[in-house]
This record gives C-alpha cells, sequence and structure tokens, in this order.
C-alpha cells in the first residue's frame, strides 16, 4: 500500500505550477507576472506563497485515497456514475478511479516546462476493471502531458491495449480561480444546447444569446459546444481563454450557496472563489476505441488582460 507520494513544482521563466502525482493533479498554475489561473489548496502543506490569487483553484489539502477538491482533476474511466445504454450505471467511485491512483512519472519526458505522468489497467484492482465497458481482460494504458509556460497545455492520452473495444469517459475538471464568481461571465457558449444536472433526468436546454452568469444558484451543466470560451474575470482585471480539443462537450460546474450546507470541505461563501469549466467526453460521447486505437482529450489555457 503506497502510503507516500510526490508533489512537484513545475517552474521556468514563463510559468510555474505544482502537480501531484496522486491523481497526476495539477494543484495550481501562474502565468509569470500574473494571477493564478488555478483554483488552488490554502493548505501551507504545499509550500507555495502566492502575491496574489491563483487562477486554477487549488485544493486545501491532499489525502491519499481521498479525492482532491480543486485543481484539475483526471476524470477517467467514467464520469460521474458513468452512463452505460441510455442511463446512469451506478459506478463507483465517482469520476472513475485515476483521481485517487498514484501516477507513474516518466522522467525521460519531464523537465522545467512539462511533465509525463502514465496510468496503466496495472494500476487498477479487477473490480475496478470489471466496471470498464469491454471485454472480460481489459487492458489500456494512459499518458498525461502536462506543458507548463505562458499557457498551461494537458492532454490525456488513452490506448487500448486489449484485444477487444473499450468505451470510456473522461473529462479534465478544472476549477478556475476568480476574484468574484457573482461577477464573472464566460462567453462562448451563446445559443448552444446543454443537459441539466441539477433537475433528475437531465433534461435538455438552450444557452439563451447571453453569457453565462452566476448568481449563487447550483450550476452543473454538460454543454454539446467545444467553442474557444472567454472567462471575464472583471474583479482580477483578466480574461481566461479555454481551448478544447478531442472532445464535443464542455462542462461547468459550480455548487452556488448550497456548498455552505452541503459540501463539508468547503468554507461558507467559497463557491465564490472559482468555476469548474472541462474538457469533457462522456455520457452519449463517451470514446469508443478500437484495438491498438488511441484518443487524445486537450485543454489548453491561457490568460489575457481585459
Amino acid at each position: 500500500m503506497i502510503t507516500t507520494f510526490t508533489i512537484r513544482n513545475v517552474a521556468n521563466e514563463d510559468g510555474a505550477a505544482q502537480i501531484s502525482d496522486f491523481g497526476a493533479h495539477v494543484l495550481s498554475w501562474t502565468p509569470a507576472g500574473g494571477h493564478p489561473a488555478v483554483w488552488p489548496p490554502h493548505a501551507r502543506i504545499l509550500g507555495q506563497q502566492h502575491r496574489r490569487p491563483p487562477a486554477v483553484w487549488q485544493p486545501k489539502a491532499v489525502y491519499l485515497g481521498k479525492p482532491i477538491r480543486g485543481g484539475v482533476p483526471v476524470v477517467l474511466p467514467w464520469f460521474a456514475l458513468g452512463f452505460e445504454h441510455g442511463e446512469i450505471a451506478g459506478k463507483k467511485p465517482k469520476h472513475g478511479f485515476a483521481r485517487t491512483t498514484v501516477w507513474h512519472v516518466d522522467e525521460d519526458a519531464t523537465d522545467d516546462r512539462r511533465i509525463r505522468y502514465t496510468l496503466s489497467d496495472a494500476d487498477a484492482t479487477p473490480e475496478l476493471l470489471a466496471q470498464l465497458h469491454s471485454g472480460a481482460s481489459p487492458r489500456f494504458h494512459a499518458v498525461y502531458d502536462i506543458e507548463v509556460g505562458k499557457e498551461l497545455t494537458m492532454t490525456l492520452t488513452v490506448t487500448n491495449d486489449g484485444t477487444e473495444p473499450l468505451r470510456y469517459e473522461t473529462a479534465l475538471h478544472t476549477h478556475f480561480h476568480v476574484g468574484d464568481l457573482t461577477q464573472v461571465s464566460l462567453h462562448g457558449l451563446e445559443g448552444s444546447d446543454y443537459l441539466d444536472a441539477t433537475v433528475a433526468g437531465y433534461p435538455p436546454r438552450v444557452q439563451p444569446d447571453e453569457p453565462v452568469t452566476f448568481d449563487g444558484t447550483t450550476v452543473d451543466r454538460i454543454y454539446y459546444s467545444t467553442d474557444t470560451l472567454r472567462l471575464d474575470d472583471p474583479a482580477w482585471d483578466r480574461v481566461i481563454v479555454i481551448e478544447a480539443h478531442g472532445t464535443k462537450q464542455t462542462v461547468t460546474w459550480n455548487p452556488g450557496t448550497a456548498a455552505d450546507t452541503e459540501i463539508g470541505d468547503m468554507q461558507p461563501g467559497e463557491w465564490r472563489d472559482f468555476v469548474a469549466i472541462e474538457a469533457a467526453a462522456c455520457r452519449e460521447y463517451a470514446i469508443e476505441l478500437a484495438p491498438g486505437e488511441s484518443h487524445a482529450l486537450t485543454q489548453r489555457i491561457s490568460v489575457e488582460n481585459r
């Protein structure tokens, strides 16, 4: 049983990130001279002080065996409880096992600008593998490349190493740190179809011809769009630009005021500090790989002045 893991600093003149081997989890990313962009942990165990708030919302703490809240969880090989044959599949753990597994670092593909992680079926128990939508003996490997600089680029490539087709869901569940969510607007989803996951049955809806805004009501939506998004963050006088490739969906989530009483590891009012915007492939757009095939999912993040 693994009882320790490493949190790595990847830093250069263009940007810096902290990444945990547990979950291959990006904990923070800050472009040089700017606000960090990923919602970060507040715990000092991570050993990083910021003069300005981060752009990726960082977790408060990291505990082996428990999913990390904040940062960029890797959702794999199913999204939420999984989706098969047109209905929720009831798989466990939620969002798959990749985010609660210690990944392997490829030292030959790691330096001050990038890090490469790998994961395979050998890292999962038979009970977990039995939930995969594949044959009796599913085999796969995943390669996760994280490039750090003025942009943060994350690419997750999964290969089917088995002899039967493999179907999986995935997402890069990025939590963006913002100055005040009630002032934020998300541009690029105007007119897009989406599923409303806050309502039983996930009813289909259409985004009005206006940006997505947040007022404390729970937002949990699967948009059928991968257009480039612009997250306007006036409190910190910046725009976060979000690109995705290898998917047809974008998930947007914030628990709103419900987090104050329903999410035990968030402080009252902390929902204002972040919004999750995810490059996702889930439900009917799950990835299907023939034996030997691979698929890559990428999310690229940059920051501009308003």
